[in-house]
């Protein structure tokens, strides 16, 4: 891939929809395939706001990425992207429902005069990181507290520690359990991932009535047969 010419790129690092679902059981251990199609849906709507922006994307999905732990292969696919000539590298996942092509070009836009732009979600962590190449440091990248409620805050007081210019994004909610998809869905209820959620979960509801009902039914009707014959 030829770098653009503001030498930007936008990386969706994530994993496919059957890995995620296999991690991320959202509607239950036995529901995989129900997790499954709505992490598609996830993937499909990043991807489409990913491609509105004005700068290049890679995706790169498991079966592109190299590292033993998460944090090895998030630090070497920044590196890779760097050795191809790009100078800022702002990453993405895929379970950020409300980002929008709009908070990524305040990103791409921040970069052309930071070194460093982030977005908190709302649970500690991040769901986009920009990073320009003259600040970058393997070592400090990889040790950062990825995948915990510590994140956030750890990149604001290095940057502030560092001196490093810096943007941040507003707060947005990422999914990654069931009570935060369940949340999702309340506050927007006329997205396509909330009517699947929702869908979802009047059918939970409905087999619960009917299984409920069915043990009431017995539970009255062996009642009935125990009963003695009525006094005279």
């Amino acid at each position: 891939m030829k770098p653009n010419r503001n030498k930007t790129v936008l990386l969706v690092f994530s994993l496919s929809a059957k890995i995620e679902a296999e991690r991320k059981p959202l509607f239950g251990g036995k529901k995989q395939e129900v997790s499954t199609q709505f992490f598609d849906l996830l993937i499909k709507n990043t991807l489409e706001v990913a491609n509105k922006s004005s700068v290049d994307v890679v995706w790169l999905d498991e079966t592109q990425q190299h590292g033993n732990t998460f944090a090895e292969r998030y630090t070497n696919a920044y590196k890779s992207l760097y050795t191809q000539g790009y100078t800022n590298v702002i990453s993405i996942g895929n379970d950020t429902p409300n980002l929008t092509a709009s908070h990524i070009q305040q990103a791409v836009d921040a970069m052309a005069t930071k070194k460093v732009v982030f977005g908190p979600s709302i649970d500690g962590g991040i769901y986009l990181f920009g990073v320009h190449k003259s600040i970058f440091n393997e070592d400090a990248f990889k040790n950062l507290p990825w995948l915990t409620s510590k994140l956030s805050n750890k990149i604001h007081s290095l940057a502030v520690a560092k001196n490093v210019p810096f943007t941040v994004l507003e707060s947005l909610q990422d999914i990654d359990t069931k009570v935060s998809a369940i949340e999702y869905a309340c506050a927007n209820p006329n997205s396509v991932l909330a009517s699947f959620i929702i869908a979802y979960l009047r059918q939970r509801s409905k087999k619960a009535i009917k299984t409920s009902n069915n043990i009431v039914s017995s539970f009255y009707t062996s009642s009935f047969l125990r009963r003695g014959p009525p006094s005279l």
